[in-house]
């Protein structure tokens, strides 16, 4: 059975994005301390690891961030992998707890694409400060 995958805005840092499988935060399915994710580090899809670098795994997203917006200070991450028609997240790390570690989620691809596209959109329009 696939996962549902949604999300919800708060306005942490201005404005974060907390990912929701079934309706529940990821970062509590996880046992991650936070759960949302800044909108200055959304580019094109969820954060890469590490954000804003040309030396990066593509598989590798930051999921969850610290409550302070800095990923360095603690962060989420999992394996993003496109299998066919779906997209999986595995390989939960840092942040996350034991049996967090091991939890996979199953998504359509079509889910998975337009909730990202609805973040990408709404962090592009927040105003970034210089």
């Amino acid at each position: 059975m696939l996962n549902s995958l949604s999300y919800r805005c708060t306005d942490d840092n201005g404005l974060s994005f907390v990912l929701l499988v079934d309706g529940k935060p990821l970062g509590e399915l996880v046992g991650a301390q936070d759960w949302a994710i800044p909108y200055w580090d959304i580019v094109d899809d969820l954060p890469r690891w590490p954000p804003h670098s040309n030396s990066r795994d593509p598989e590798i997203r930051i999921v969850c961030c610290c409550s302070c917006g800095e990923y360095g200070c603690g962060h989420t991450q999992c394996r993003v992998i496109r299998e066919g028609d779906e997209i999986v997240f595995r390989e939960f790390e840092y942040d996350a707890s034991t049996e967090g570690r091991r939890q996979v989620y199953r998504f359509t691809r079509g889910n998975y694409e337009n909730v990202v596209s609805e973040i990408v959109t709404r962090a592009q329009a927040q105003p970034r400060h210089s």
